[in-house]
């Protein structure tokens, strides 16, 4: 089973993908990306790796991708409030009685893209171990994959993420993140980009620049800056220490950023992920996720490129899971104290640059 189906209920697409299921968990015996090891070359800093478990290709066809109008019909009809203001009053469509559902359940092939980013050849590397040449290079690359993977056509949506430790499901420990290249736009930035443009037809300003002003202006949930970016614990955090890194200028995308911002931002990356490993006194667990513009060749001039870390700890000692309201509704309740979680944040930063 290997296709992308449609939920007309909430309105985006669910990615079947059984294959996965194939894929090794922890091996033992060797590490499939280490130098030399299986389909890796034996000399390598960092490298584009094609995922062997992928739950998208760019072999499957991206035709019926190109023409979406029954998935759109759908839905728009899911954020149609004006079901829940009138009752139509009509006789569903029938043939020789039977219902018809043809736009009831949609599917299309898994065309996209599933890309693994090798950090360091080193297995035991953390990204705050990597020399400047170094992160700048994976900053880089992250740049390059989301220009080249969003210059395709059918892909619309460039997706650089990594999950680091067990506790959010990592299967192989070798330093890596992933790049998925997805043939729409996801529910979650479509929301975000709507909020942004949103803000920006009321205010004439951008959302996130604001919010970039606010907090430098506060600075009590601040945790890190240079001149380029800003680390704070956002006002709103989900998570107990969940961390964005937001671009001070207004930039759509990782691809947008200049050389000077390269830099910058591979810093204040391994500054963030340091000092979590610091506050928690081990190899943090956490997601990481870039939200940036769609590559689908429309405008979002009021989008703010960030990135979002989500660790999987309360503390030192105790795990954060998604309770029912979280998965069930989407309504997340934080267990602790934001800015005081921003304070100890912040203090293990500054720790772990000493």
């Amino acid at each position: 089973m290997f296709e992308i189906r449609f939920n007309p209920i909430a309105g985006e697409w669910v990615i079947i993908a059984a294959e996965r299921m194939k894929r090794p968990v922890l091996p033992v015996d060797s590490c499939p990306f280490c130098p030399g090891v299986g389909k890796t070359p034996p000399n390598y800093d960092v490298l584009v790796y094609q995922n062997d478990f992928p739950s998208m290709t760019l072999a499957a066809s991206g035709d019926s991708w190109l023409s979406r109008d029954a998935a759109d019909a759908s839905a728009g009809a899911a954020g149609d409030k004006s079901c829940s203001q009138k009752v139509v009053d009509r006789q569903p469509p029938t043939v020789n009685g039977q219902l018809l559902t043809a736009n009831l359940y949609l599917k299309r092939p898994s065309f996209g893209a599933c890309e693994i980013i090798l950090y360091s050849p080193d297995h035991s590397a953390n990204i705050y171990d990597l020399p400047d040449w170094h992160i700048e290079k994976l900053v880089r690359c992250w740049q390059q994959r989301t220009r080249q993977l969003g210059s395709i056509k059918g892909i619309e949506y460039v997706f650089v993420f990594e999950n680091r430790g067990e506790a959010v499901g990592v299967t192989i420990h070798h330093p890596h993140g992933q790049i998925y290249a997805f043939p729409f736009v996801p529910h979650k930035i479509q929301r975000e980009i709507e909020s942004c443009r949103e803000y920006f037809e009321k205010n004439l300003r951008c959302l996130v620049c604001d919010m970039v002003t606010e907090e430098l202006r506060q600075g009590i949930r601040l945790v890190k800056q240079n001149e380029h970016f800003l680390c704070v614990i956002p006002y709103f955090a989900r998570f107990p220490f969940e961390a964005h890194i937001i671009s001070r200028r207004h930039v759509g995308s990782v691809a947008d950023l200049k050389d000077a911002e390269v830099i910058a931002f591979g810093e204040i990356l391994q500054a963030l992920v340091r000092g979590y490993d610091r506050l928690f006194g081990f190899t943090t667990a956490y997601i990481m996720a870039f939200h940036q513009a769609p590559t689908d060749g429309g405008q979002y001039p009021t989008y703010h490129f960030h990135v979002e870390f989500y660790p999987a700890h309360a503390d030192s000692k105790t795990r954060k899971h998604l309770s029912g309201t979280e998965i069930g509704i989407d309504v997340f309740v934080n267990p602790s104290d934001v800015e005081a979680n921003a304070a100890r944040l912040r203090r293990a930063v500054e720790a772990s640059e000493q």
